[in-house]
C-alpha cells in the first residue's frame, strides 16, 4: 500500500505566529518615562529651536491647541504663567 503525502498550509495560522514574542499577552508591558527621564533625553535639535519648530508646526496646521478656558485672562502679559501662544 502506498501513501502519498502532499504539504499544505492552514489558512490563517502562521507557523512562527503563536510564538511568545508575537503574543500580545507575552508582551511585558513598557512603562512610561518619567519627567526627569525625558528631560535627560538627547533630542535632535537644540532647545533654542523649540520655539521655532512650534511656530511652524502651527503655522503649518501640524497641530491644534484647545480653546482658551478663560479667555478674560489671555491679556495678562505680566503675570510669571504668561505663555504668548494661547491668545
Amino acid at each position: 500500500m502506498t501513501v502519498n503525502v502532499a504539504p499544505f498550509k492552514l489558512k490563517g495560522i502562521a507557523k512562527d505566529s503563536v510564538t511568545p514574542k508575537n503574543n500580545v499577552s507575552y508582551e511585558k508591558p513598557q512603562r512610561k518615562l518619567t519627567l526627569k527621564e525625558m528631560q535627560a533625553r538627547q533630542y535632535p535639535f537644540l532647545d533654542s529651536n523649540v520655539p521655532r519648530i512650534f511656530d511652524d508646526l502651527l503655522e503649518a496646521n501640524l497641530i491644534d491647541l484647545p480653546e482658551m478656558k478663560r479667555p478674560e485672562e489671555a491679556e495678562q502679559k505680566d503675570d510669571p504663567k504668561y505663555c504668548k501662544y494661547i491668545a
